[in-house]
């Protein structure tokens, strides 16, 4: 187990770490490191492009993506919390973060997970193997992933995954239900 300064050096330093969010534990390393996201895949059996990144603050969307007011109106709204936007992506990544300049932004609703991403983006994805269950505690991580990882504890995921949105298109896609489901982002949406 390492602590939170420990873990932001793990990742500084190109390593991968297991850590909580406010859905489900995520992994996650250093977004512009090539060799980092390149582990990252294949101790996932990951094959396909795209990879979400955790921010810690809302204000830094502005920065990392391309934003309308549609958009904005979502962020405000709804974010710190269990929602994944799709967006066009304003920076360069390592090559697998990014799907077509996509980038998946996460800004979660557990101090953990926002203090692990202050001063630094950090990839977050499902702990897993590609296409497999994803493990619910630390103790099934650490069966599944071993030494290949660092781990942090930290306040508890739920355990429902975010809703996903993909927001690139002129007309909003909610490409997953997941945590965050309501009328009210639904109306959103569609206005």
């Amino acid at each position: 187990m390492v602590s939170i300064n420990e873990a932001k050096k793990t990742i500084q330093n190109g390593k991968i770490v297991i850590y909580p969010t406010d859905t489900v534990w995520g992994m996650g390393c250093d977004p512009f490191n090539q060799k980092a996201v390149d582990e990252l895949f294949r101790i996932k059996g990951k094959k396909i492009d795209g990879l979400s990144i955790m921010l810690s603050d809302i204000n830094l969307i502005y920065d990392f993506c391309e934003v309308n007011k549609k958009v904005k109106k979502i962020v405000e709204e709804f974010l710190p919390g269990p929602i994944t936007l799709i967006l066009k992506s304003k920076k360069e990544f390592a090559k697998g973060v990014t799907r077509n300049r996509n980038i998946a932004i996460r800004v979660p609703l557990n101090n953990t997970a926002l203090d692990l991403a202050a001063n630094q983006p950090i990839v977050t994805t499902s702990v897993n193997l590609h296409g497999g269950k994803i493990a619910r505690s630390l103790d099934e991580a650490k069966e599944i992933f071993g030494s290949n990882c660092h781990y942090l504890n930290g306040e508890e995921p739920k355990g429902i995954e975010s809703t996903i949105i993909d927001l690139t298109e002129s007309k909003p896609e909610i490409t997953r239900i997941g945590a965050l489901y309501s009328t009210i982002l639904e109306g959103m949406l569609e206005s």
